[in-house]
Order: C-alpha cells, then structure tokens, then sequence
C-alpha cells in the first residue's frame, strides 16, 4: 500500500472513520445468478487485488501490503438477500446502510457483492438491485469505474468467450472535470510482488524494532518530535465549522436523488462557471436552507473537495488524492452569485495548492502509534462539515448478466465530516449519493429536502 492507503486501513479500528465505498446499481429484473458468479469469477482473474487481502508491516514504522488470499473463494464475498415490506426505496437504503455499516474482515479480500431481489420497480415490476461494497484502501474511486467494466457486460446476452481486455491507456487526468467530460479510467498500478518485504526494508524495520525495545524514552521524543513536524505541516483551518453541524457519531443515514446534467452544466454556462462550481453551490444552497430552517446562522463553510494526482512511476498503486479545502458561501441566497463565488474560492484554493509534502506527511503519520493516528485524522475529519465528490459513470448502457442497470449511485464514509455527497456522472444525467452522520444532520429527511431545493435553485438559472 502507499502511504494513504496505509493511514485508511489503521483507520480502520476507530467506527468513525472507517472508509466504505459502497456502489448501488438498480437493476430491471433479477438477472440469472449463476451468469452473475460466473462475471465475478472472471473479474476477480482479471483484477488482482480482488483476491488479495491486507497485511499489516511485520515490524513497526513501514506500509501495509497486500498479499494473495490463499483461501480465496468467490462464494464467501456474494450474497443474495430479499427486501423486506413494500421493497421501495426506502428499504433499499436501510438495507444499503446497514451493509455499508459493517467491518471488513481482514482475513479476506476487502469487498462484498449483493444481489437484492424483491424490489419494486416502475408500474410495480419485480425489478432487483446490486450492492458492492468495497474498502477505500483498495481502490479510489477512478479504479472502481475501472474494475467495474469487469463485471458488466454491453450485450444481453453476454459473451462468455470475449478475450479478456488489457487495461486502457493512461492519460493525463483534468482535475475537476468530470462533469465536463467523462475521461478513460485508468487501471491502478500493482505494487511489485515481494515489494513490501524486501531484504533493505526488513533489514532497517528489525534495527528499528530493536532500537525501540532498547531504548524507549529515545522511541518517546522521536515520537514526539514527529507530531510537532506533522503538526507544522498540518494546514490550517479555512473557517470556523457550523455550529448547527458540530457533534459527530458512527451512525449513519443515505439519500439519493437524480439530476439533469445538461441543465447543470447549462447553468453552470450561464454564470460563467465550471459544471464543478454550480455542482458545490446548489450543495451549499441545500445547506443554507437547511441551517435557516433550524434557526441557524449562515456564515461560511468549510469544505472538501477531493483532488485526484497523478501516479507516478514505479510508485505503489491505489489512493493518489490530496483534498482540495475552502470556505463555501453558505450565506448567499443567489444561486449564480453563490456559484461565481464558489468559482473564485476555488480557483484561489487551486493555485495555493502544493501536493508536494503530501507523501511526507502522510508517511509521518503512519510512524505514530495508531490511537494518535486515528485522534489527528479524526480532527481533520471534523474541521469540514461537508465533502464532495464526483466519478465518471456509465457513458453507455450496461447490464449485470441479463438484467439491465437502469440507474447507479455511489455512497462514500463520512470519516469525520458531517456530509458525503458523490455525484455519479453518466452522459446526459447524474446520480447523488449522500452520506449523513446523523450525530450532525439530526433532521435527515428535511435535509435531503433542502437539498433538493438548493438544486432547484441552481437548475432554475439555466436558460430556457
């Protein structure tokens, strides 16, 4: 693992940040299930890290590392599971939630697939829907669009004897801009086998081990000269948090809504701002509507926007963001100001920005013991009360064996901050996903409302 992927993985003993990233596909009918294990077994040959598991440093100060589970068994990460009552959507997203809600088990590869059948459909058909669930460590979101073209098929039905694909070509990656245009996904690049346990690196983890067992007080100060170093690093924050958002807890609630893309992008147009600008403002918008029906003041709010970087050669595989932070305008009631806003804070957070000493913090972290580990992560977490993102999704019609995806949504951890918000982007439409600690949205039906407000708001600006 490289170093961010090393710090979400030992995040992992603390509930509030673990990091599931959980895709919802709704399906047109229960498609055939043999067909559906026979696409997983071919994605897990296709896709290594689909049969590896997680391995923790074998002495103290290095990455985690992912080795072959030689217990690997398809049939132990599928489930078939039936809604109960009505089958709605309200009850697919109870069950989504409490699958989200889960822990992984280290033993195993880190993802699960569900086929849930009963769900009602349009003019009350049977219709069915799919559940993966997938550890944030494994994958970013750019290499889960990626594997996720191994399991769907483009035919009905599929071609069990197609050739198996090569991985696309890297491109050079546009920050920000999936709502502008969908880019080819890379696939992620796999560490060397035997990597992480190489003659140099076990060699200076056992005279490490060794000096901390003899002389611990020296182990305390480097210890401590390592959190005032991560600490003059760490940067600072961009504003106050929301009063109204403060408490965070480990429970969870998910909302979901659609959204006509060209509308936004068309409205984005009109004010002069990138699709990403009016996408932020009509978030902020349902937020501040949100805080006004609660008696709130409205000021400024932190947020972040996570900024994909490029891998760089030779480098290990997985997670390459940094987090792109700044003060949302939460107190402007005019959506094209608040997204010319949005446009110029970003832009001034773009140009401040320095990836630089991202691998030297993060590789400073994962030298902490992890209860401090998780207690500055944890802090970070809490200094923004809303995160946002955006994938690319399908730019064409897809199926899960014989039942075609008629629509798919993504729901992202909420690891310290009070709002998950993803936007899946198809080609001329995009599915929301949110994420709520309801420690921090203790109205969770009335915020989904305002939100879909705030997007009205926004929508209503584009010309007609």
């Amino acid at each position: 693992m490289n170093p961010l992927d090393t710090l979400m993985w030992r995040c992992q003993s603390e509930p509030l940040l673990r990091a599931p990233l959980t895709i919802l596909l709704l399906l047109d009918r229960v498609p055939d299930w043999d067909q559906v294990k026979s696409d997983h077994a071919r994605a897990a040959r296709v896709v290594p890290r689909l049969r590896q598991r997680p391995t923790s440093p074998s002495l103290l100060g290095g990455n985690c590392g992912w080795e072959e589970d030689p217990e690997f068994d398809i049939g132990r990460h599928m489930r078939r599971l039936r809604l109960p009552g009505a089958g709605g959507q309200a009850e697919l997203l109870e069950l989504t939630r409490h699958v989200t809600a889960a822990p992984f088990d280290d033993r195993r590869p880190l993802w699960e697939s569900i086929l849930v059948e009963g769900l009602t459909g349009e003019d009350d058909r049977q219709a069915a829907a799919w559940i993966l669930r997938i550890h944030h460590c494994v994958a970013d979101g750019r290499a889960i669009s990626f594997w996720l073209t191994r399991f769907l098929s483009r035919t009905c039905p599929p071609q069990p004897s197609r050739a198996e694909p090569g991985p696309p070509p890297a491109q050079r990656h546009r920050h920000l801009a999936v709502l502008t245009e969908a880019p080819v996904i890379p696939p992620p690049a796999q560490p060397e086998a035997g990597g992480l346990l190489s003659g140099r690196m076990l060699r200076r983890s056992a005279l490490g081990a060794a000096r901390t067992a003899r002389r611990p007080l020296d182990t305390a100060l480097d210890t401590a000269r390592t959190l005032r170093t991560v600490g003059g690093m760490a940067p600072l924050p961009v504003c106050k948090p929301s009063p109204l958002l403060r408490r965070r807890g480990t429970e969870r609630r998910l909302g979901m809504m659609n959204l006509p893309i060209d509308r936004l992008r068309a409205a984005a147009r009109a004010a002069g701002c990138a699709p990403s600008d009016a996408y932020l403002a009509a978030l902020l918008g349902g937020l501040r509507l949100y805080h006004t029906e609660h008696g709130a003041s409205t000021g400024d709010l932190p947020l972040a926007v996570p900024l994909p970087l490029p891998h760089r050669p030779g480098a290990p595989g997985g997670n390459r963001i940094a987090g792109l932070r700044l003060a949302g305008p939460l107190n402007e009631p005019d959506p094209r100001r608040r997204m010319a806003a949005v446009r110029d804070r970003t832009a001034r957070a773009r140009d401040a920005f320095t990836p630089g000493g991202l691998d030297l913090l993060l590789t400073l972290l994962n030298r902490l013991p992890t209860p401090v580990v998780t207690d500055l992560v944890g802090r970070l977490g809490r200094s923004h009360d809303l995160q946002a993102s955006q994938v690319s999704g399908f730019q064409r019609p897809v199926r899960l064996a014989d039942a075609a995806v008629t629509d798919a949504h993504c729901f992202g951890p909420a690891p310290g901050c009070a709002v998950m918000a993803i936007l899946v982007v198809h080609r001329n439409r995009g599915s929301l996903g949110v994420t709520l600690d309801t420690a921090a949205v203790t109205d969770p039906a009335g915020f989904m409302q305002a939100l879909e407000e705030g997007f009205r708001e926004v929508l209503a600006t584009a010309p007609q």
